[in-house]
């Protein structure tokens, strides 16, 4: 059939809103098809990024609780040295560091 025929049997306006028809039905097809899959496939890459900076964030936390409990036991073993040499002082002195009196 030919394009002047039909507008000329159906009408100048009808021949429009076939042709708009057809536009607006490709326009779907390309959203629903090509432009979803796009979209699909950037959601997953940037989901991918979202969970490696979670997972990343997580060894950091598990580091910084490492190190904290290290630091502790250091300043634990610490503290008992300090003991160790307050009463090593104290038995050296003969007197417990005790203040002396003065006269």
């Amino acid at each position: 059939m030919d394009i002047a025929q039909t507008i000329e049997t159906l009408g100048l306006p009808v021949a429009v809103a076939l042709v708009f028809g057809y536009s607006t039905l490709y326009l779907m097809k390309f959203l629903t098809g090509k432009l979803i899959k796009r979209l699909d496939e950037q959601f997953g890459r940037l989901e991918g990024i979202v969970i490696k900076l979670i997972d990343s964030n997580n060894q950091e936390k598990q580091a910084t609780q490492k190190q904290g409990m290290e630091q502790s036991a250091q300043f634990s073993e610490l503290l008992g040295r300090f003991d160790t040499l307050i009463s090593v002082f104290q038995k050296l002195s003969g007197n417990g560091l005790k203040k002396v009196e003065s006269d």
